[in-house]
């Protein structure tokens, strides 16, 4: 993620301000949780991915939204 919110150029759908880019991170899905996380500890995270994405941040209403990245 980047230190400095970047505006977007793109609006809120809430309020209509423009919305600022926080930078990439990666969001995790899948993996187990519960018992099977207490019996079998990390193997129950194999089944875990991740998925990038940009974290969209609106300074009027303090939303945020995540949008997937451009592809490169």
């Amino acid at each position: 993620m980047s230190d400095e919110p970047q505006p977007t150029g793109e609006l809120c759908l809430r309020c209509r301000a423009e919305l600022q880019s926080l930078g990439q991170t990666d969001l995790r899905t899948g993996g187990s949780r519960g018992a099977w996380k207490l019996i079998f500890g990390e193997w129950a995270e194999l089944g875990e991915g991740t998925m990038k994405v940009e974290l969209l941040a609106c300074p009027n209403c303090r939303r945020l939204e995540l949008k997937l990245p451009e592809r490169s």
